[in-house]
């Protein structure tokens, strides 16, 4: 019989997953009839200003959401503190991260339009400080509630979109739909947060507190950054080699694959609170927990990844239109980034458990020189292929060669490559699960 933290993790999990798959079903409608109507050229204008802005997102959400809900469960008397210096913490990165958006797109761009278009979109960082609420309800495993709320949202921002292109707004409206979908789920937490019996009223904000999150959290700033920069650095070489069309052909193929990273975040977000346990309980029991993890994830990444390469090249004309064929040989190359991508996001708590964050920055920066320096000889030559080429050879450097590069990661390196082989290794991990033959 399981014990009941991990039962409540498997229903918490179920209810991620079906929110995740609510909420990717109705992105993937809206997502279709936005790249249909404003074509190559402008979706991928629009697209490249998300990228822009999810480069400096880490700035803005501090990297703190693992630290936060460590703190909690080490000192739940203290969730008002906590939750306000999170709260207050996180506004001000938004306002540092706004202004190097602002920064970086009027010095990347010919005009104006772009750069205020790049700007309205990183309005969210803003009320994406309420997120902190989110972090509450996953370190009690009771993230059901956030996605009853969050559906609401995710409903209400389909409906503003789908709203925009039947009136034939123009683009930078869509910029401002999209800052207006994190207004509409900072609601929907704070609604729900109140009703549960919680006051955001309550929370107050620590000095303290606020110096030991910066204290273990600018590591994964600074990597958080990196890890954006060498995940859409290609995006931005492919503007400036061949514009904005090929970069709406290159985040079609992007999204396609991006659809399916939800699993590890959700998994993880669940598991998190109860691997710290067991690392301070028993190190043997947690380095078995650890390795099934990374067992079902890199299998679920491998899954994933078969299953884009048989069902993308018809899936994708489906949901974008003719006009993006052209995205499906990148499709098939990046869907192979799944299983690395899965199991790098378990090495990432593997990282904060064990207090080796600083390696995200190492592995970021020897992830960012693979990919541009490819991206660089490949382009030329392949077109956007070669970026495409790039992206996936500078993520499996960084998440799985990196680990062993550096002696302190040699163990975390026998984790993922026992995850890579998981087929193989299949009788190994139903073992581990529990299960018995009769």
């Amino acid at each position: 019989m399981l014990h009941v933290k991990f039962k409540r993790v498997g229903e918490n999990v179920s209810w991620l997953v079906v929110d995740r798959l609510f909420r990717m079903s109705i992105g993937v409608v809206v997502l279709g009839m936005l790249a249909r109507y404003l074509g190559p050229a402008q979706f991928g204008l629009l697209n490249y200003s998300i990228s822009l802005v999810t480069i400096f997102g880490a700035v803005a959400s501090l990297g703190i959401e693992g630290i936060v809900i460590r703190e909690l469960v080490k000192a739940p008397e203290r969730k008002s503190a906590i939750l306000g210096t999170a709260f207050g913490l996180r506004l001000l990165g938004g306002v540092i991260a706004l202004s190097f958006v602002f920064l970086a797109a009027w010095f990347s761009s010919d005009g104006q339009s772009f750069t205020l278009l790049a700007v309205v979109v990183a309005l969210a960082f803003f009320p994406q400080a309420f997120e902190v609420i989110d972090l509450w309800f996953q370190k009690n495993i009771q993230s059901k509630y956030t996605v009853l709320a969050k559906s609401g949202a995710v409903l209400l921002g389909a409906a503003v979109k789908i709203g925009l292109v039947l009136a034939k707004a123009p683009l930078i409206l869509f910029a401002g739909a999209l800052a207006l979908d994190a207004v509409f789920s900072a609601v929907a937490l704070a609604v729900i947060y109140h009703r549960r019996g919680e006051r955001a009223r309550n929370w107050s904000v620590s000095r303290a507190i606020a110096r030991n999150i910066l204290r273990d959290s600018w590591p994964l700033i600074l990597s958080g950054i990196l890890v954006a920069i060498y995940m859409r650095v290609e995006q931005v070489l492919v503007m400036m080699f061949f514009g904005s069309e090929s970069v709406g052909i290159y985040y079609a193929a992007v999204r396609m694959t991006e659809l399916w990273q939800f699993i590890p975040g959700f998994i993880l977000a669940s598991l998190y609170p109860l691997l710290v346990e067991k690392r301070q309980q028993d190190v043997n029991i947690y380095r078995q927990k650890l390795q099934v993890i990374f067992d079902l994830l890199t299998g679920f990444g491998l899954v994933v990844a078969v299953g884009v390469t048989v069902f993308g090249p018809y899936v994708l004309p489906l949901i974008f239109g003719a006009k993006f064929t052209p995205a499906i040989p990148i499709l098939l190359i990046m869907a192979w980034m799944a299983p690395i991508t899965f199991s790098g996001a378990v090495r990432a708590q593997y990282f904060l458990i064990e207090s080796l964050t600083i390696y995200h920055t190492a592995s970021a920066l020897i992830g960012i020189a693979t990919n541009v320096t490819l991206a660089i000889l490949l382009m030329p030559r392949y077109g956007i292929r070669g970026a495409a080429i790039s992206a996936l050879a500078g993520y499996f450097v960084s998440a799985y060669i990196t680990s062993w590069l550096f002696p302190c990661l040699r163990e975390c390196a026998v984790f993922q490559t026992k995850g890579l082989f998981v087929f193989f290794r299949w009788r190994a991990t139903l073992k581990a699960l529990g299960y018995r033959r009769n």
